[in-house]
């Protein structure tokens, strides 16, 4: 062993041991006091930069989702009103808004810092997702408010000469609502989770859940709508489609007399060819015999196109119709079939006459103009040269295209204003859809542009009413019939609604150059109400009787089952010349209530409505009044409503409520509460 290194060296003390350069010096540990000291320091002053900038951030975004909820609000609104160039103009203040936005956060960083804190914390990646989401929603709602637009605009050009622009445009907007259905969802799922942390996704939540989502019905109703529609344009094949012109100065339930009507053949996304024809053209070539409605037996023997509109429901007439005419020779031995139908009343042409002005007839010496239509083209009709030649219509099948094409001319101001008119007179019922595709038929229905009476919910509290006019054998005259109706309510503790009803017809006509708006109005009236209404009065009706001389059955006569279900259900009320029928789910209550030139007749009658089977009524009990205006008929509505006794209606804060309106809609509805006193 060698000893060497202790001989050589002192004796070891651990009591005095070196120190060892491993461990730090005191002047170490000052460097990194002082250190840890400046990187706290400047961490919290990078924290408090950053909570700076995200509370700038969410002033910003505070400010900036106000603007853009309500641009969304508007542009839905304008949307539902026919008007998406104004709506475009909303959402393009959105879109200079969101690059304003973006712009402000990513200069205060507050973009990154979001990116940054998203990687640890969900709620801030969220933010990131939700700004780039609201972006694209509001990019794809403005690419179909002006895809919208240039349907609008370019639609019925486009229709009538290239199928193709035409098919382009439907498919633009269906798009923009497939990817406005994944975009309001995307928002409103990242909204759920951040409307606590601001302000602004609470608003934009408020936005999106209020206008979108509420809609989302709609919208994906408007994707299986538009997809339909699109295979139905797009057919290689021929299709065919009905326009039924329907005078209201001869007034039928389902709208007016159908004279005239044009097969439109529909190939390739255009308008192929239209055939406008006289209504008794294909009648005449209708062999099977049907019995007619009761009221029409002594005026015609058997049923057919031109009198199919007897009902008030319009997708039962316009059904009937499309059945007659599809079983005349005319079309089945072509094996022509009708894929649906547009009835269209003449305060149309009156709106289409405005917009293209004028339009000469030099075969007639006449110019057409929308003041003078209905009595030129009546008069032609009635006793012009083409009803000695045997065609008394043919001044319609020489309008209509002359018409057509010079709308297809009418410039961008011309066509808003069309379009805002087209929408109103949708509203009154002067024109209406029918498809017998089920997927067009539910949303025509749920849109309320295809004349379907109301179907009550269960239990339903309030007041159903609709007043139904048809003119037999009444000449012309609805057209200066001026009609009111007056109803006066009353609802009692247990329910149940006493009814007081005034029909006011009063016939202008008397002094008029043609014989037929002189003749005295002839009308056949329905009233139709709730289901478990009893009538109690009737006054200032017509004494009327039908005695058929004709035996349809024994003559091989069949029924239609629409019209026999309601002819069925009819029960005399012989002190009162009255009947009851039902119809549609209402109890109908029908008369005869014909005016003279000149005068003006009041048809009175109270009915009386039991809902005792409901709860009794309380504080907060609501009651809904609901009316159906008839397609082609003006008439001014007027309704006083009295609560139970001891009680009030919030709306009005007493125990009356009125409301009149001098020319409403197809349909009124509103709903009352009740207020205990």
């Amino acid at each position: 062993m060698n000893y060497s290194w202790s001989a050589n060296h002192s004796i070891l003390n651990l009591k005095k041991a070196p120190v060892s350069n491993h461990m730090l010096s005191a002047q170490a540990v000052h460097f990194l006091k002082v250190f840890f000291t400046s990187s706290f320091v400047l961490f919290m002053l990078f924290g408090a930069y950053n909570a700076y900038a995200l509370i700038e951030a969410n002033k910003t975004l505070k400010s900036s989702g106000e603007k853009i909820s309500a641009n969304f609000s508007r542009s839905v609104d304008d949307i539902k009103n026919l008007d998406p160039e104004k709506a475009a103009v909303s959402l393009r203040e959105n879109t200079a808004e969101m690059k304003r936005v973006t712009g402000a956060l990513q200069g205060s960083n507050a973009i990154g810092i979001m990116n940054v804190l998203g990687r640890v914390i969900p709620t801030f990646r969220d933010a990131g997702v939700l700004l780039s989401s609201v972006t694209s929603l509001n990019l794809n709602f403005l690419k179909f408010a002006e895809a919208t637009s240039d349907l609008k605009q370019n639609g019925f050009k486009n229709f009538q000469s290239n199928g193709a622009l035409f098919l382009a445009s439907m498919t633009n907007v269906r798009t923009a609502i497939k990817n406005i259905i994944a975009n309001a969802q995307t928002v409103k799922n990242t909204t759920a989770n951040l409307k606590t942390v601001s302000s602004y996704f609470a608003t934009i939540d408020d936005a999106i859940g209020g206008k979108y989502l509420a809609h989302s019905a709609d919208l994906y109703r408007a994707d299986t709508f538009l997809g339909d529609l699109l295979a139905f344009f797009g057919s290689d094949g021929d299709r065919h489609i009905l326009f039924l012109f329907q005078n209201p100065a001869e007034i039928r339930p389902g709208g007016g007399f159908i004279g005239s009507y044009a097969d439109i053949t529909i190939a390739g996304g255009q308008m192929k060819n239209i055939d406008v024809r006289d209504i008794y053209d294909p009648d005449g070539w209708f062999l099977d015999k049907v019995i007619p409605p009761y009221q029409l037996q002594t005026v015609s023997e058997n049923w057919g196109a031109r009198d199919a509109n007897w009902f008030f429901d319009f997708p039962t007439s316009a059904k009937t119709v499309v059945n007659f005419l599809e079983a005349s020779k005319i079309y089945s031995e072509k094996g022509i079939t009708f894929d649906g139908a547009v009835a269209v009343n003449i305060p149309v042409i009156k709106t289409m006459l405005d917009a293209t002005g004028p339009i000469p007839l030099p075969e007639y010496k006449l110019v057409i103009d929308s003041n003078n239509f209905l009595t030129e083209v009546q008069r032609e009709v009635e006793a012009g040269k083409d009803k000695a030649a045997g065609q008394p219509k043919k001044i319609l099948k020489v309008l209509t295209p002359l018409l057509l094409e010079k709308m297809k001319g009418l410039d961008a101001d011309a066509q808003r204003a069309f379009i805002k008119e087209l929408g109103e007179r949708i509203a009154k019922k002067d024109i209406m859809f029918y498809a017998k595709n089920t997927n067009l038929a539910s949303y025509i229905d749920s849109a309320n542009v295809g004349g379907a009476v109301y179907e009550l919910p269960q239990s339903f509290m309030g007041t159903y009413l609709a007043v139904v006019d048809a003119n037999v054998a009444g000449g012309k005259t609805d057209a200066l019939i001026a009609q009111s109706v007056n109803a006066t309510i009353n609802v009692d503790t247990a329910g149940s609604i006493l009814t007081d009803l005034v029909i006011t017809r009063e016939h202008k006509g008397g002094n008029e150059k043609d014989p037929w708006w002189n003749t005295e109005n002839k009308n056949f009236v329905q009233v139709l109400v709730n289901p478990d209404s009893q009538l109690v009065s009737m006054k200032g009706n017509t004494i009327k009787k039908i005695v058929p001389t004709f035996n349809y059955e024994s003559n091989g006569y069949s029924a239609n089952a629409d019209l026999a279900a309601i002819d069925g259900s009819r029960i005399a009320v012989p002190n009162l010349n009255a009947w009851t029928m039902k119809e549609f789910g209402k109890t109908a209550f029908a008369t005869w209530f014909n005016t003279p030139a000149g005068k003006t007749g009041t048809l009175t009658l109270r009915y009386h409505t039991d809902n005792t089977a409901l709860a009794p009524l309380e504080s907060g009990s609501k009651y809904t009044f609901v009316y159906e205006r008839q397609s082609g008929v003006q008439t001014a509505l007027n309704v006083n409503i009295t609560a139970p006794v001891g009680f009030v209606w919030k709306e009005s804060g007493t125990p009356n409520y009125s409301y009149t309106n001098e020319d409403p809609d197809g349909r009124v509805t509103f709903d009352l509460q009740l207020q205990q006193q």
